[in-house]
């Protein structure tokens, strides 16, 4: 079950052809490195602007997870599993940390590992403005707005350097990703 799922990541970090944009804050923290994003990032031509104006945020157990901040596994509890897998955005490999409900891809420049995605398992789970697995995806827009964009059969928002994608079927939310954009 693990293998399939990690394959499902792979595929999701790995797909899209993505832009360069601005996207959305999913949290009620927000970071330093967030501020100084919303001071000093204007959004490019043809991005996905949220209202919200930060970043793409997941906050568990007090701690924000950021895509493209930096990550420090022992400020959450111990993971259920970590293993690596080939980096399809970047060079080497990732190491994925399951939480059981959520996982936590990250990477490492030489200077420790930063959050490259956290990709939503458990149905239970919500992101920080109510988002869950098996919502309709009129739930998404009423959180998120409509100012998204269709890529590959993702619906995407995209505020500083973040992205949340979100793979619709039949209507329903079946998969929600925290990510880094391209251009991150």
């Amino acid at each position: 079950m693990l293998l399939a799922l990690a394959m499902v990541l792979c595929l999701t970090a790995c797909g899209g052809n993505e832009e360069a944009g601005q996207q959305m804050t999913i949290g009620g923290s927000v970071t330093e490195a967030t501020k100084a994003a919303e001071e000093t990032e204007a959004p490019t031509e043809g991005a996905t602007v949220v209202p919200g104006g930060a970043v793409f945020a997941f906050t568990f157990e007090g701690v924000d997870i950021i895509p493209g901040e930096a990550f420090d596994a022992s400020k959450l509890p111990e993971a259920a599993s970590v293993y690596e897998v080939p980096s399809c955005a970047l060079e080497g490999t990732d190491n994925v940390y399951n939480y059981e409900t959520f996982e936590v891809t990250a990477y490492d420049e030489g200077n420790g590992e930063f959050v490259y995605s956290v990709y939503f398992i458990d149905p239970n789970l919500t992101t920080n403005e109510g988002l869950a697995l098996g919502d309709d995806l009129a739930k998404a827009v009423e959180l998120y707005g409509e100012n998204y964009e269709e890529v590959d059969g993702e619906y995407v928002y995209t505020n500083a350097n973040t992205q949340l994608r979100l793979i619709v079927e039949n209507e329903v939310v079946v998969s929600i990703e925290l990510r880094m954009a391209a251009n991150a």
